[in-house]
């Protein structure tokens, strides 16, 4: 009976020790809080401790951080929704933001595009504006993981559009996972077209969730050439996971509305970068 008894609080033990390992990464905790927000508009530290399965004391810090990074404003005893911060929009509300500067970015993303060529379009509301400029590239491999560039992009009848598979994303038409990656990993395009929900020129790239950072991460790293795609809000926005430094990207595409501190600083920091 002892030894049954000391097996069983190994066991719990174990299980304690891997539950808690599930919640230890910052980034994550701090996705369930700001997914949270969106839908509750404010939480307690004992709310977030228990919904990440971390010691208050813990929670407390990733509220600071969160609140230091301008993710949310702290209240006495917890947080509330920060309106002005990269929290991630819905998809219909990305879909109808800064309309006029996505299309004039994609027009001119289109010119880099050749017959022949084989591409990435990564997930997002100005790739999709891409894709829909592609029908007279002849011979063009298209690999996506967005479900909406797949269903409603038209191509030459000699083009190709490769989806990765994977997890479709709740509320989104995106993939994601290992699936999605692996597919990525396994190829090497001559252009990798990108996204971002939010741009900091000196510390880097950013995306509102997690969860999209390992296929972004793979398309920039598979592709021959990799061109961000970013209309001018997103330099005054914030984000919660960082896609990479700026300088994996050899070409920005933004439009007229950008800063020119931003400009002058990005002019320096990149072999190219086009203002439309």
């Amino acid at each position: 009976m002892q030894k049954i008894a000391i097996c069983d609080n190994v066991y719990h033990r174990k299980e304690k020790i891997m539950t808690q390992f599930t919640t230890s990464i910052p980034a994550q905790r701090q996705q369930q809080i700001s997914d949270y927000l969106k839908s509750k508009f404010s939480i307690s530290i004992k709310e977030a401790s228990e919904l990440c399965n971390v010691s208050e004391a813990t929670a407390r810090r990733d509220l600071d951080d969160m609140a230091a990074a301008g993710l949310l404003e702290r209240t006495h005893g917890g947080a509330v929704l920060h309106k002005g911060t990269g929290f991630e929009e819905y998809h219909d509300e990305k879909m109808k933001a800064m309309i006029p500067e996505k299309t004039r970015i994609a027009r001119e993303a289109v010119k880099l595009i050749k017959d022949g060529d084989s591409i990435f379009l990564d997930s997002g509301t100005t790739t999709l504006l891409l894709g829909q400029q592609l029908e007279g590239i002849k011979k063009l491999t298209v690999v996506t993981n967005n479900l909406d560039i797949a269903s409603t992009v038209k191509l030459d009848n000699s083009s190709t559009m490769i989806v990765t598979g994977g997890v479709r994303r709740d509320g989104y038409s995106v993939l994601i996972g290992d699936i999605a990656e692996e597919l990525v990993r396994k190829l090497y395009v001559d252009i990798a077209f990108v996204g971002a929900d939010a741009v900091n020129s000196k510390s880097g790239v950013y995306n509102s969730n997690f969860m999209e950072i390992g296929i972004k991460k793979s398309m920039i790293a598979s592709g021959k050439r990799t061109v961000l795609l970013a209309d001018h809000s997103k330099f005054k926005q914030k984000a919660l996971a960082k896609i990479c430094d700026i300088e994996e990207f050899d070409t920005i595409i933004t439009d007229s509305g950008i800063e020119k501190e931003t400009r002058e600083y990005l002019d320096k920091k990149i072999p190219h970068l086009i203002v439309v």
